[in-house]
């Protein structure tokens, strides 16, 4: 069975690890921080190796997995998931307003069941292809303005009007 992998890395948490380094300017916490040598670096080491993870897929479904460690983070079959549809989420924060590119993989109950960020992927058109073969795309892509509760499957999606209208029209000239 043909396996495809796409390589990626979560920013957020690698940017919380560059965080961790900046008290390092402080004499006191340099002090601390070279008496404990021995345990800090195989923690930030392990919390490096977390920041880079996989996404497999091949004829049963989709695997995202830990790229080092065999460490599966969510698995789903072709069966549990209805749709997949490219989403842009626009977060808005004290900074601004922040643009995310991800796919969102829906499953039946009308809730996210895998989020894959498109921008940290290396060869996600590969991917793209295979899960095509596999799985239903929904037809336009929308945007979702702070989609806290949506994102990770805690809310049902909310797809746009103009979507729902169509298929209607659809039904109704039927």
């Amino acid at each position: 069975m043909k396996e495809f992998k796409s390589i990626g890395i979560n920013r957020d948490m690698l940017a919380g690890l560059l965080v961790l380094f900046l008290p390092l300017y402080i004499d006191s916490i340099q002090d601390l921080f070279t008496q404990n040598l021995n345990i800090i670096i195989p923690c930030i080491i392990l919390y490096a190796l977390c920041c880079i993870n996989s996404v497999k897929v091949n004829r049963e479904g989709i695997r995202k997995e830990l790229y080092l460690a065999p460490i599966t983070l969510k698995k789903k079959t072709w069966r549990e998931i209805k749709h997949y549809a490219h989403v842009t989420e626009k977060w808005s924060g004290q900074y601004g307003t922040q643009k995310i590119e991800v796919l969102w993989f829906i499953d039946f109950n009308d809730k996210v069941c895998l989020r894959i960020q498109k921008s940290t992927r290396k060869n996600l058109d590969k991917i793209l292809e295979i899960i095509d073969k596999f799985e239903d795309k929904y037809e336009i892509k929308f945007d979702v303005k702070n989609p806290y509760f949506t994102a990770y499957g805690y809310s049902k999606v909310k797809y746009p009007t103009e979507k729902l209208e169509d298929t209607k029209k659809d039904e109704k000239s039927k």
